[in-house]
């Protein structure tokens, strides 16, 4: 006779949840302009055919089964055969950037093969939406295929890093909650935290392979890209919206990255998502 099986449970924090925004079965790539760039995130996972995945440097090869991630404002290409089919879907929210984070799933990292046991899931799952249950199918499926990506350096790695890890959950819920205040830094956190800055920094190196002002960063961009999109706001109020106080330096970090000055991310962006 088979055991049951138990698993307590985290808490759900509701600052840190992940919003789905389209959920599509893209079926003429051939057809579709590129450079591809979006002001959200996107999860797409191969279903039929073959193609390369071109984002910065870097090249993958693509097959049914794979899966791979867009980013706020970085472009790509698909240099796909006639046969390339996908499905995506394309989120956003406080939670995202954290959960990608910890994961390692970064434009330099975009890319998982052997992921074919999802290809079935989401090809029902899109031919079963209606209006009634769209938001909650689309949001359950991007939920469950994320929870196959490991987080890195997570409390359920070792018992002994259940404090630190508690620590910096809480750090990262504060800073996803006020990044947009001009005077978010390390010095803050620690007068709040009670630690000093250079243990803050190490714990943000740790556990999301990345640094403070790279994450803070990464977070006000891609909030600025969702701003572009929605076109009721110039870019340098677009800038004080995010907590750039410099406009200059907005514009700095903006090209830094997307790879475009704000000025071409609002022609790339305005019709896009």
């Amino acid at each position: 006779m088979s055991k049951s099986i138990c698993r307590f449970m985290s808490a759900k924090n509701e600052d840190s949840t992940i919003q789905a925004v389209r959920f599509v079965y893209e079926t003429e790539c051939l057809s579709l302009a590129q450079p591809f760039l979006h002001p959200i995130y996107v999860f797409h996972i191969v279903t039929k055919g073959t193609a390369v995945f071109r984002i910065g440097n870097s090249k993958y090869s693509l097959k049914r089964g794979d899966v791979f991630f867009a980013f706020p404002a970085y472009p790509y290409y698909l240099d796909a055969d006639e046969e390339f089919e996908y499905i995506y879907i394309s989120f956003m929210g406080n939670g995202a950037t954290s959960r990608l984070s910890k994961c390692n799933i970064t434009p330099e990292n975009p890319y998982y093969s052997d992921y074919g046991f999802l290809c079935t899931l989401f090809e029902n799952a899109i031919r079963r939406i209606t209006p009634s249950n769209s938001n909650l199918l689309t949001e359950a499926v991007l939920y469950y295929a994320l929870s196959f990506f490991d987080i890195k350096g997570s409390e359920y790695e070792v018992d002994e890093q259940n404090s630190s890890s508690s620590v910096f959950e809480s750090i990262v819920d504060y800073v996803d909650y006020h990044y947009r205040e001009s005077d978010i830094s390390l010095s803050r956190l620690a007068n709040i935290f009670s630690y000093t800055e250079k243990y803050l920094s190490s714990l943000f190196k740790k556990n999301m392979q990345i640094g403070f002002i790279s994450y803070l960063n990464n977070l006000r961009i891609q909030y600025a890209c969702e701003l572009i999109q929605k076109g009721n706001m110039n870019m340098v109020d677009i800038s004080v919206a995010c907590g750039y106080s410099d406009y200059s330096y907005f514009s700095k970090v903006f090209k830094k990255i997307t790879g475009h000055s704000p000025t071409e991310g609002l022609k790339y962006l305005k019709n896009i998502i």
